[in-house]
């Protein structure tokens, strides 16, 4: 097992924990430096690290001779982060997809309530990922659509109801046979595939989505600002994963792709856990941490 120790933080080196934010003191040109915040600093084997992943992962450095506990984790006073690992969207991506294709090994293939085949959206799925696709993978798009939808359904977000106003019989379908006591034997492992898509989807169109952004910050300051900045109008254009609205009133949110590799692995274990008890979960745990080792 991979002994090393790790943090995830957002892009500007904040870690996210459950006792409050961690602002670490980041590697500048090979060099690092302490961090000592006065209270005690979680530092995290893969294991651990596969419940908070986060835009990036830092190599760890604690003091000598601490004991790691049981959960993959150990608490110390300071600690130095080395170097920043090769965590980042596509490979985040790549896990999510690695811990779905695993899962599916494991149980055999599921369809989902159009008939198509897990097995087939993760083969798309990575021929989009690593470029060699050459068939049209709207129905990818449509899959992440979906997806987002539902979980945000689930979240009671305002925007869910103004999204699913403009969905089509069947999409209505789709979204509501998810959530189908009928189908609910298998949901985990639907969900587990779902989330990789979505981190697909992140990391095939990150300038649409940091144009969106843009657009939406325009219009806010276009609010509360009286100047004539001119509004972009709503405009479709042509993506991998098919049509894209882009500047549309209501733009439908999507997780980033390490959310989507920590819900793609959380969901496999999950499935693990249902089907095989916790000797099934342990067991996907180990992989999951092992196969994370290997891309950082």
């Amino acid at each position: 097992m991979d002994q090393s120790l790790y943090v995830a933080t957002d892009a500007n080196g904040v870690e996210h924990s459950a006792t409050g934010k961690v602002v670490w003191t980041l590697p500048v040109a090979g060099a690092s430096q302490e961090t000592n915040l006065g209270h005690p600093i979680v530092l995290r084997q893969t294991r651990a690290l596969l419940e908070v992943l986060d835009e990036r992962i830092y190599l760890a450095e604690s003091p000598k001779g601490v004991e790691i506990g049981s959960d993959g984790t150990v608490s110390v006073s300071t600690a130095r982060l080395n170097a920043q690992t090769n965590w980042n969207a596509a490979a985040a991506t790549m896990f999510a997809l690695n811990c779905a294709d695993h899962l599916l090994s494991q149980v055999g293939d599921v369809s989902l309530p159009d008939g198509t085949s897990l097995s087939k959206v993760t083969t798309d799925a990575r021929k989009l990922l690593d470029g060699t696709a050459s068939d049209s993978m709207e129905h990818l798009g449509r899959l992440a659509r979906l997806s987002a939808l539902r979980r945000l359904g689930h979240e009671k977000t305002e925007i869910t109801a103004l999204s699913l106003e403009e969905l089509g019989d069947a999409d209505r379908k789709d979204i509501d046979a998810f959530d189908d006591p009928v189908y609910a034997t298998v949901i985990t492992i639907t969900d587990s595939v779902l989330a990789a898509i979505e981190a697909l989807r992140h990391y095939v169109l990150p300038a649409l989505y940091i144009d969106a952004e843009d657009a939406k910050e325009n219009r806010e300051q276009y609010a509360i600002e009286d100047r004539q900045t001119p509004i972009p109008a709503p405009s479709m254009i042509s993506t991998p994963l098919g049509p894209i609205m882009l500047h549309a009133p209501h733009l439908l949110p999507y997780d980033p792709a390490w959310s989507g590799a920590r819900e793609a692995a959380r969901h496999a274990r999950s499935a693990m856990r249902d089907r095989s008890g916790a000797e099934g979960e342990a067991s996907e745990l180990t992989w999951q941490a092992a196969t994370l080792a290997s891309i950082l």
